[in-house]
């Protein structure tokens, strides 16, 4: 038996599927615009597959204040955004590794905008110390 490999067997192996590259991007989307749309249309030039967690309505009120749209409107209208490959209801307001891991992400990003919980703590601190963002 030869150990030679044909042209066709070599060729395969140096066409081996690459992982496909997964982001995550949250927010709380409320009264959705030309910014957020333009945010998830970067995020998704970033990878192959954009996951977009979307806070609830409790989280929001918790630490920002109450939203304008309900969280099924916002839901609706994430969904809308044509660079938007799945939706996360009830994410996560903090973004946690395990958040990540769950949903087989690579990597967070988010805009320049800084988010923080009511007592002021980064929301993206865990992703950002384990080099995730």
């Amino acid at each position: 038996m030869s150990s030679k490999r044909t042209q066709s067997e070599a060729g395969d192996a140096g066409r081996k599927k690459k992982k496909q590259v997964r982001v995550w991007v949250d927010g709380c989307f409320d009264m959705a615009h030309f910014g957020h749309a333009n945010a998830i249309r970067q995020a998704k030039e970033m990878g192959d597959y954009l996951i977009v967690g979307v806070h609830s309505d409790a989280e929001i009120t918790k630490n920002k204040g109450p939203p304008v749209y309900s969280e099924e409107e916002r839901y609706k209208m994430v969904r809308a955004i044509k660079w938007v490959d799945q939706v996360v209801e009830d994410a996560p307001y903090v973004t946690t590794l395990e958040t990540l891991e769950e949903y087989d992400c690579d990597f967070c990003v988010h805009g320049d905008d800084i988010t923080t919980t009511a007592d002021g703590t980064d929301t993206y601190y865990l992703v950002k110390a384990n080099g995730k963002y």
